[in-house]
């Protein structure tokens, strides 16, 4: 498992933000993966400014698993399931399939949020 070299005040600020009724949503997990450089065997920023990324295929398990463990699940997650979460957002309109192999794209609505809750985290 990659070391999660995250900052003590950004697992405390997610513990925060994630406790109580409000659970985290997969792709608020993904972009605080993109944002983890130790992060980049499994997932990387295609193009940063327009949202799109892509999964390893080598990798793409482990982060499956990762998600399954944050979320408390007791079955191993796997990727398929975690990919069904994608097509979901799909619909709702928070990621977008991109025609390539393991990439997607986060809504430009759902980027501009994400990027606003790191730039508020960053400046607390």
């Amino acid at each position: 498992m990659p070391n999660m070299s995250l900052s003590l005040k950004y697992i405390c600020h997610l513990q925060h933000c994630f406790s109580g009724k409000r659970k985290e949503r997969l792709f608020q997990f993904l972009y605080e993966m993109l944002q983890t450089p130790d992060m980049r065997s499994c997932i990387w920023w295609v193009q940063s400014n327009n949202g799109t990324f892509q999964f390893s295929s080598q990798n793409k398990e482990k982060l499956a698993e990762m998600w399954g463990r944050r979320k408390g699940n007791r079955k191993t997650m796997t990727y398929q399931k975690m990919a069904r979460a994608l097509r979901n957002y799909s619909r709702t309109g928070e990621i977008c399939k991109v025609k390539r192999k393991l990439t997607y794209q986060f809504t430009e609505r759902t980027l501009r949020g994400l990027q606003n809750n790191s730039q508020r985290f960053m400046g607390s």
